[in-house]
């Protein structure tokens, strides 16, 4: 009876180390670059770029699975161009990146057929003035395009 006994518990602890109960620690997942976002923008003007309007492109590019490259650039054959600007946006959920740039954070929303450019805070939004000329602003409404921008019309800056 008293082999039975010590059978019986050995069977146990063998039968109960098989199973490995180890739990892994809980990962956060990095957010994932959503291809809806990649592509080319443009202001509303850009509709009107053979009347000679002035107008803002943003091309966005994926970095990496929570990143995007942003550069913006404008028309530049008639006049000096308005807008430069290029950085990198951290993926802050499906439809929101942010950039911080001179300590200031812009934020890049997306939807499928548009894209808008705002600070984070209203008091910033002076920053966004800064990456154009004569008045100009990054501030805005930027369609979606199905085509590549008109390589013409836009500034050949170097993009990053």
């Amino acid at each position: 009876m008293k082999l039975l006994k010590i059978s019986a518990f050995a069977l146990t602890i063998a039968l109960s180390a098989c199973n490995n109960n180890k739990s892994e620690p809980a990962q956060t997942a990095t957010p994932k670059t959503s291809d809806v976002v990649i592509g080319n923008y443009a202001s509303s003007d850009y509709e009107k770029r053979k009347e000679g309007y002035d107008w803002v492109g943003v091309m966005v590019t994926k970095n990496n699975d929570s990143t995007v490259h942003i550069s913006i650039r404008s028309r530049a054959d008639i006049k000096k161009p308005t807008c430069t600007f290029d950085a990198d946006a951290k993926r802050l959920n499906d439809s929101v990146y942010k950039a911080n740039v001179m300590g200031k954070d812009i934020l890049f929303n997306f939807n499928p057929s548009q894209m808008s450019i705002a600070t984070a805070r209203k008091e910033d939004e002076g920053i966004l003035n800064y990456f154009c000329s004569g008045g100009g602003s990054l501030a805005g409404i930027f369609n979606k395009t199905t085509a590549p921008l008109d390589s013409i019309q836009i500034d050949k800056a170097k993009l990053k």
